[in-house]
């Protein structure tokens, strides 16, 4: 049944939708990112009404299968979905975007963890983003590109976070025996998350003969499940980003979604929620994925958003990134030698850190659809056409990806 909290925030959405509509003319959009979006400015509004809810109520918007999302966008991009494989299973946990023709085993497979809170399932939008990856590729590099989805199991069915860690280490071990060893790890929020963990995982398994991902690429990253409270204070970006981003500080820290989440175990946990431990660069100093040459890792994420400071921190320590958050603001504009930490690669792994103006939680997953609708229309569209002022998430991780397979 649903909680009565729901029921009058749901009650109340039509009421914050309408100020939205009625106070653009005059004030602009819902944030400073969106202050000229309209459509934007609503989707901001769904989405912080959707992530405020109770982890259990959450169970009444989660209730379409990845499957089915993916499927449901064939009647929308007839083009962009007309793909080797799109929306077929792998197994009962993993469903094709495409599956390349002929592929090899050596050939780049990449494996897509939602975000979503741990309780929401796979939105029409991330299979967008994922759609603009595979499409802004360079053709020869696409030709050999396999995208592959995990629908892990959510909190809200009951689940608690760990359980994830082992569905995506039971889903890499089958790949591994049928003989596949090129893997990307790409996530966004908690699937970012689950990324990270697995890395942890593979390195906590010490005789195991499973290769390491050549590749992270990691949106938004939670790396820090439950904040402290003092992070919810002026000077700190849970407090400080809150009026900007789809997140809640308070929601963040409620017990009952602690409870919903964890079952009141343990989550100081390098498995789960890495970031509620002491940081220890020894901890991250031996996972090739983030340290060796011929490996690379990507991360993106947001001025605006609440889990800025937490992923800026984990990106020191994990990524020996010196990358910080200025104290002016960016005014919206992206400056590579402030916002960009990038290696050669030549001794070490390729990082890519990006810290993008303005940007708000996994922003570029859920906000530039605008690309997808391009790419539908115009079947030679390239990256090169792409408005990197307007889409930068896009244009970044495109990028990265069309370097490192």
């Amino acid at each position: 049944m649903v909680s009565v909290t729901t029921i009058l925030k749901l009650l109340s959405l039509p009421v914050k939708l309408l100020w939205v509509v009625l106070s653009y003319p005059i004030f602009g959009g819902a944030n400073l990112k969106f202050k000229n979006n309209l459509r934007n400015s609503l989707k901001l509004t769904i989405f912080r009404f959707g992530l405020s809810l109770p982890v259990k109520d959450s169970a009444y918007l989660a209730k379409k299968s990845t499957q089915q999302v993916i499927n449901s966008l064939k009647p929308v991009y007839p083009r962009l979905t007309s793909l080797p494989s799109y929306g077929k299973s792998y197994d009962k946990l993993n469903t094709w975007v495409v599956e390349a023709e002929n592929r090899s085993k050596s050939d780049p497979l990449v494996i897509y963890l939602h975000g979503g809170g741990y309780r929401l399932n796979t939105a029409p939008a991330q299979v967008e983003s994922l759609l603009n990856a595979y499409y802004l590729l360079d053709e020869e590099k696409r030709k050999k590109t396999s995208i592959l989805v995990l629908d892990y199991s959510l909190t809200c069915h009951g689940h608690y976070v760990g359980t994830q860690v082992y569905e995506l280490a039971a889903t890499y071990r089958k790949l591994v025996a049928e003989g596949n060893d090129n893997f990307i790890l790409m996530g966004d929020s908690a699937g970012a998350n689950l990324g990270i963990a697995f890395l942890q995982y593979l390195r906590q398994e010490k005789d195991s003969n499973l290769p390491w991902p050549k590749s992270a690429v990691l949106i938004s990253p939670w790396v820090k499940i439950v904040p402290d409270a003092y992070q919810l204070t002026p000077g700190h970006s849970y407090y400080d980003n809150e009026k900007y981003d789809m997140l809640s500080g308070t929601v963040a820290r409620s017990a009952e979604r602690r409870q919903a989440m964890f079952g009141g175990e343990n989550y100081a946990d390098l498995l789960k929620s890495p970031g509620n431990l002491p940081y220890k660069k020894s901890d991250w100093s031996d996972i090739p994925t983030f340290n060796n040459k011929g490996y690379s890792t990507f991360v993106l994420f947001g001025e605006h958003e609440l889990f800025r400071d937490d992923i800026r921190e984990w990106t020191q320590y994990a990524l020996d990134s010196p990358l910080t958050v200025p104290k002016q603001d960016s005014k919206g504009v992206f400056d590579p030698r402030i916002h960009e930490y990038k290696t050669t690669g030549q001794n070490g792994a390729f990082i890519d850190v990006v810290l993008e103006p303005w940007g708000i939680h996994v922003a570029p997953l859920l906000f530039e659809n605008d690309v997808t609708k391009a790419l539908e229309k115009q079947p030679n569209l390239k990256l090169k056409d792409i408005d990197e002022r307007k889409f930068l998430g896009t244009v970044k991780i495109a990028s990265f990806l069309n370097q490192v397979l």
